[in-house]
């Protein structure tokens, strides 16, 4: 097999008669991904061309990609949240060497009457989205300075299966067929700029949703990795590494993730769980962080903020992630703000 779709296919077929096994998916890439997460800070630049179409879709060492394609499905019926605009920040195609460098900046858009997102996320050097276009299946969007981080298929956190070996970013569309009755993968891929790669993926009856996604896309524009919770506080010698935000269900849910990590590849996911649900189901407080009550799980390796009363809020530092304490964990609880209104994205 010689590509990712290809290699997840295999294993689904395998288990046609049984409950997929995820954990074969992933196991061995739970070990190897700190270690290319480290190695993918290098960058891999680009010189920008002129761009010769609105979209950039220009493909290099391959054939051209149409500036226009029609929209040839259904409209997005609600657009619940986008992430805010970075003014003065260039777009990827302005400066392709900025994409995947800075967690709180994504280098593309979408234009907002033809598609809807659904998630974005910036880090480990990918930007990404999930899109909504009226379809049966969301259509994934990867950027990369590098083709083997745009192939990577993030499954769950932290955990990712790592391409083995990396198609040809040429332009071509790809159709994997899957078993009777089964609706095929179409994915896209291609380089705007040389030292750039994007990549469109859905599973649908045609490549019609992928099509007018990528008619929506827009690469001369830049915006926040816009999230309700921010992090004033971090333990010595951390930084702030990730950033994921789901809005599929908004008002009525809300999911986000931000990842700090420190020297010796330590790492600590922050997260945000928000279902209209959520209130009054609290653990009673056994610590303090900064002087808010949080609770402490058993098990160690997970804590939670009690003062959000609208969400929970939780720090964990066990694996997938590794290597910080419950004092580090204290300290950046202690310092987290969240916005008033989270079912507001204007006002995050």
């Amino acid at each position: 097999m010689t590509d990712l779709d290809q290699r997840i296919i295999s294993t689904l077929r395998e288990h046609a008669d049984g409950q997929v096994d995820i954990g074969r998916l992933t196991t061995a890439a739970v070990a190897r991904g700190r270690a290319r997460r480290v190695r993918r800070r290098a960058a891999v630049g680009g010189t920008a061309l002129g761009v010769a179409a609105v979209l950039g879709l220009g493909v290099a060492g391959g054939g051209g990609l149409p500036v226009e394609v029609p929209w040839t499905g259904a409209k997005p019926a609600v657009r619940s949240a986008t992430p805010a605009a970075a003014p003065g920040v260039p777009g990827a195609l302005a400066r392709p060497d900025l994409v995947g460098k800075d967690p709180g900046l994504l280098h593309f858009g979408v234009d907002p009457a033809r598609a809807r997102y659904l998630s974005w996320r910036s880090a480990d050097g990918l930007e990404s989205a999930q899109l909504e276009l009226g379809g049966s299946a969301p259509v994934s969007f990867h950027l990369a300075r590098s083709a083997g981080v745009a192939e990577e298929v993030h499954l769950e956190s932290d955990r990712l299966i790592p391409a083995v070996a990396i198609p040809p970013y040429d332009g071509e569309l790809t159709r994997f067929s899957m078993a009777d009755g089964v609706d095929p993968i179409w994915v896209l891929r291609w380089q705007p700029l040389p030292g750039l790669f994007a990549r469109l993926r859905t599973v649908a009856p045609t490549d019609a949703a992928l099509q007018a996604a990528r008619s929506a896309l827009r690469l001369d524009v830049a915006h926040r990795c816009s999230a309700p919770m921010r992090l004033t506080a971090l333990p010595a010698g951390a930084w702030s590494a990730g950033c994921k935000v789901t809005v599929t269900d908004l008002p009525d849910a809300l999911d986000v993730s931000l990842i700090v990590d420190g020297r010796g590849d330590r790492s600590m996911e922050v997260r945000l769980q928000y279902p209209h649900s959520i209130v009054g189901d609290r653990q009673e407080p056994n610590a303090t962080a900064a002087g808010r009550p949080v609770y402490v799980y058993p098990q160690g390796e997970k804590m939670e903020l009690l003062d959000i009363a609208k969400a929970h809020v939780t720090a964990g530092w066990g694996l997938p992630q590794s290597g910080f304490t419950e004092e580090d964990a204290a300290t950046v609880l202690g310092g987290v703000q969240v916005a008033e209104h989270l079912d507001r994205p204007a006002t995050w």
